[in-house]
């Protein structure tokens, strides 16, 4: 299940732009079947960076954080191959991709919408000893 709905991804497609981007057959009716593929392979992409730090995969409850990366990463995933200017969509993509890559290090939450229990595995470890430090206030005093 993609962590982002048709819905969600037809609300930030403008109406002109759903035909050109899945009608490949020119039928005159945009395909939702290739929506719905380029949201999961978003989905597939985001559990990839978050699967280190979520103890199960695919989120029942996705955070809205990653509903919007999936979002973002779909409309790249469909936008690439229209041939408009894809500034604003290889930001989107960077972006998210960035923010993946911090969560999968630790250095930024997935997000906790307050729906349920938090996904994460663990905080962390703890450093409690290791080398003596060499500057203190003691052997700063007087400078």
């Amino acid at each position: 299940m993609p962590y982002a709905s048709l819905d969600q991804l037809k609300e930030v497609i403008p109406a002109r732009d759903l035909e050109l981007l899945t009608d490949f057959e020119r039928t005159g009716t945009p395909s939702d079947d290739r929506l719905v593929r380029a949201l999961n392979d978003a989905t597939s992409e985001i559990n990839s960076y978050i699967g280190k730090v979520v103890t199960s995969l695919p989120l029942a409850e996705p955070p809205h954080l990653l509903t919007v990366l999936c979002r973002d990463l779909a409309m790249h995933r469909l936008y690439v191959n229209l041939g408009h200017d894809m500034t604003t969509y290889q930001r989107l993509r960077k972006d998210a991709i960035e923010t993946l890559k911090a969560i999968r290090d630790g250095e930024t939450a997935i997000g906790d919408d307050g729906d349920g229990p938090s996904e994460l595995t663990s905080p962390g470890v703890a450093m409690t000893d290791g080398p003596e430090r060499l500057i203190t206030r003691d052997s700063l005093k007087g400078y």
